[in-house]
């Protein structure tokens, strides 16, 4: 009976124990997939961003990233400015405060010394000097002194009157020497004119054969003096050559494309054409970047570039080389291309040519 009672004992104890423990343990919650999914509200601009960059990572249409933040074209951003990126977003806040100007009045100071504040009987007029100028004013002067306006036109009539110089005589007129005739010219006869032999053109020099690289890009023309013109519709061309290795929607960390195979430093050309509205590397996930705009509807991009040929605000034209393929963050040598309709991602391969 008495080891019964024990092992009773025994294992109440340890069940007591154990729910003390689980009740001790901390409840540990993971956060980091729900933050993942959470889209973000505001965005803090960087170095770098422009505002067709922000909106395409954030799959929005850069008027409507204008409009919610109120910012006009050409859509200038500043560092360290936060933009809403949806409805709900906080307000957009104002540039930073300029210092306030301190609203004291400076009081001007008297000769001789400073003046406590609110002290100003020095800015008065004198009553005293004023009352004694009218009362000199205004007295006759004694009889038989002159006045001294008087006194002074005597005394400068005198000084004129003793310097005035006595007349002098008239000078005899001077006959005019009559100057000597001026002797003929002669005509010089002209030299010859001497035939000049017109030079002679020069001629382009032609690159030697055999030192363009494999693999290089076109040469390209003249960009300067196009300007953009929004065509209506969009003559969809493939932007490099290679194998697809990606559809829209598969795998990988950008969805929102395709990914062609190809070979580092191999041409990539414009799918149609359009303006670059962004080239750079600070979109996150892309690498060396180009964006297109082709009218106010369609958007294309071109991702992980090796060198970028073009530059914001170039015009291009359909199928002309844009940059090299690469790999910059990526894990191998691709193009990631993708269409944009309204800042909304669609599938390339509905609108690319088959091939």
């Amino acid at each position: 009976m008495r080891k019964v009672l024990l092992v009773s004992a025994v294992a109440l104890a340890m069940t007591g124990c154990a729910a003390q423990q689980d009740h001790s343990a901390p409840q540990v919650r993971d956060l980091s997939a729900s933050r993942e999914r959470a889209p973000a509200s505001q965005y803090t601009v960087e170095s770098g961003d422009t505002l067709y960059g922000i909106a395409w990572r954030h799959e929005m249409d850069y008027r409507d990233l204008a409009r919610l933040n109120q910012i006009s074209p050409p859509y200038r951003i500043e560092p360290g400015q936060r933009l809403r990126l949806d409805e709900n977003g906080a307000a957009r806040p104002s540039e930073a405060p300029r210092e306030q100007r301190s609203a004291e009045v400076a009081t001007a100071t008297g000769l001789g010394g400073a003046v406590e504040a609110g002290d100003t009987d020095w800015l008065l007029p004198d009553d005293g000097a004023i009352e004694r100028s009218r009362r000199l004013t205004a007295e006759p002067l004694e009889s038989g002194e002159a006045s001294p306006s008087q006194a002074a036109v005597e005394s400068a009539g005198q000084v004129v009157g003793a310097q005035a110089p006595a007349e002098r005589e008239p000078e005899p007129e001077r006959q005019p020497v009559p100057e000597p005739a001026p002797e003929p010219e002669v005509a010089e006869a002209p030299e010859p004119e001497r035939e000049t032999e017109p030079e002679p053109e020069p001629v382009a020099a032609e690159p030697d054969a055999g030192t363009e690289v494999a693999g290089a890009p076109e040469q390209q023309p003249e960009r300067d003096g196009r300007s953009y013109t929004p065509v209506e519709e969009v003559d969809w061309r493939w932007p490099a050559d290679g194998a697809l290795i990606g559809r829209f929607g598969e795998g990988g960390s950008i969805t929102a494309g395709i990914d062609i195979d190809g070979q580092k430093g191999q041409p990539v050309r414009a799918a149609g054409p359009g303006i670059v509205v962004y080239a750079g590397s600070g979109v996150r996930g892309y690498g060396n970047l180009i964006l297109l705009k082709h009218n106010d509807q369609y958007l294309s991009a071109y991702a992980h570039n090796d060198s970028l040929r073009v530059r914001e605000n170039d015009v291009v034209e359909a199928g002309e080389v844009i940059a090299t393929m690469g790999d910059s963050d990526a894990e191998s040598v691709r193009l990631h291309f993708e269409v944009r309709k309204d800042g909304q991602p669609q599938d390339p391969l509905n609108y690319l040519p088959e091939r």
